[in-house]
């Protein structure tokens, strides 16, 4: 018989950890004993249906869309009681009666390690038709490698979601409760890096799950997620979620490059992103284990996110071919904000890795403004109206690079007319669509902005003097 420790550090009442038994026959209420009875959650996968978007925390659904959130709310079960399965991941808060917060806790693991292969079914109800999520745990008293785990279950899994919680519970986000938390708090880890949780900037993940660390991954199918002995790594960062360590993966490619780049603002905002160039990756979609999209519960809130072309998931992780990484290579950064009130949001590079990235100065262009920054020198600050931007940034690394030709019509290719009531009508005789109009004054100040997907859209331009005015046209080449 032994035990394992872990001490964990809690912010607040609420904050919940996803644990995984790194020993066999333990049980809920042994190993999560601080927290309160009704706290100790298990995730069933096959509870999870996702065919609706929930509209803000009303309980009422727009139809057909998933927005990465169970539709009946049934997947939690509260579980007091009860044996944890190896590899099984189960979610518990701090304890009830904490005298004050933050509070570390001892949680005690009796009995004999695991060890040799786990296997884990995993659900897939849409048979990854859209996100099919399924919590699992390390089941070993060491740190696992999580490139060698993702690349052995390759076939069923691409990401691993960390949940770091920092964000409180809101009463307008989506979910199965008075009050729900925000699917910005999990960290990712890909086959081509980590990023942080947008709430969290500090804790970047590394390569190694630690022991009795809980997770959660996509099911692309359904099948048996695999654990063995040689994803078992020593490394010194097996005591505390998270905390980093100079040790490599033995999974490291030593010829990398790596971007990451974060978005904030002076009202409360954090996303990461990384970009890498790595071996085995195209420019394409290939998949999960290098290209992981941001889960559908988080893009729907302010995001900063990568864009392939001809590819319409917006990337908080994406690797390229390392033969693209070149003076004339240009990143394309797609933005979305729902914030309503004036907002400075800021852009800034967080680390750099490899050679050519480390020695090469990142230009960020701002097409709606026409202005080039160098952002390795200084952060790049700026204002947005609410709505998506998939063209308006891009890092690139010349001055050859930067130029960009607007693609002209002819004179008769853009017409727009003056209606009644104060409607304009712009018409494009061309094949292309409107894809967005924005209406500014003499001043430069954006007045309006209006989406389109149409070869022909009307709008209210209500409110403005007899005066003259800008309309900026975006059609579907861009």
């Amino acid at each position: 018989l032994v035990v394992l420790s872990k001490d964990k550090t809690s912010q607040r009442w609420y904050s919940y950890t996803y644990w995984g038994s790194p020993v066999e026959n333990e049980n809920i209420e042994g190993a999560l004993g601080p927290a309160p009875a009704d706290r100790r959650f298990t995730f069933i996968a096959a509870n999870f249906v996702d065919n609706d978007t929930e509209i803000g925390n009303t309980n009422t659904f727009t139809a057909g869309t998933p927005d990465g959130l169970d539709d009946n709310s049934n997947d939690w079960v509260n579980t007091p009681t009860g044996p944890m399965v190896p590899g099984v991941g189960y979610a518990a808060t701090a304890g009830e009666f904490a005298p004050s917060f933050p509070i570390t806790e001892t949680f005690n693991f009796f009995g004999k390690f695991n060890n040799g292969e786990i296997l884990v079914p995993l659900v897939s109800n849409s048979g990854g038709a859209y996100e099919d999520w399924n919590l699992v745990g390390n089941p070993y008293p060491c740190a696992i490698n999580a490139i060698d785990f993702l690349t052995l279950n390759s076939s069923l899994i691409g990401v691993i979601y960390l949940w770091d919680q920092s964000t409180p519970p809101s009463s307008t986000t989506g979910g199965g409760q008075n009050s729900n938390f925000s699917a910005d708090d999990y960290a990712m880890i890909n086959g081509s890096g980590g990023i942080a949780a947008t709430s969290n900037p500090l804790n970047t993940p590394n390569s190694f799950i630690p022991s009795g660390q809980g997770f959660f991954v996509d099911a692309s199918s359904a099948g048996n997620l695999t654990f063995n002995n040689s994803l078992r790594a020593i490394t010194n960062n097996n005591g505390q979620f998270f905390k980093k360590t100079k040790t490599k993966s033995k999974a490291s490619n030593s010829s990398a490059n790596k971007l990451w780049v974060n978005l904030t603002s002076d009202n409360g905002v954090f996303n990461q992103i990384l970009v890498s160039y790595i071996n085995g990756a195209t420019n394409a979609n290939d998949g999960d284990f290098y290209d992981a999209p941001r889960s559908l519960s988080s893009v729907n809130n302010t995001s900063l996110y990568s864009v392939i072309e001809n590819d319409n998931s917006k990337f908080a992780i994406q690797a390229k071919a390392t033969s693209s990484l070149n003076e004339d290579e240009i990143i394309n950064l797609g933005f979305k904000t729902t914030i309503t009130v004036p907002t400075l949001y800021k852009l800034s590079v967080a680390q750099l890795e490899g050679a050519f990235l480390t020695s090469n100065t990142l230009f960020l262009v701002d097409t709606l403004l026409n202005k080039v920054h160098d952002l390795s020198a200084s952060d790049y600050t700026f204002t947005s109206a609410v709505g998506e931007f998939n063209s308006r940034f891009s890092i690139a690394f010349t001055n050859k690079a930067l130029s960009v030709n607007d693609v002209l019509l002819n004179t008769n290719a853009l017409k727009i007319v003056d209606l009644q009531d104060d409607f304009v009508q712009f018409n494009t005789s061309s094949n292309l669509t409107i894809k967005s109009v924005h209406i500014y004054d003499l001043l430069g100040r954006q007045l309006y902005q209006f989406k389109g997907e149409n070869t022909s859209e009307t709008y209210r331009l209500a409110h403005l003097n007899n005066s003259v005015y800008i309309a900026k046209v975006t059609l579907s080449n861009g």
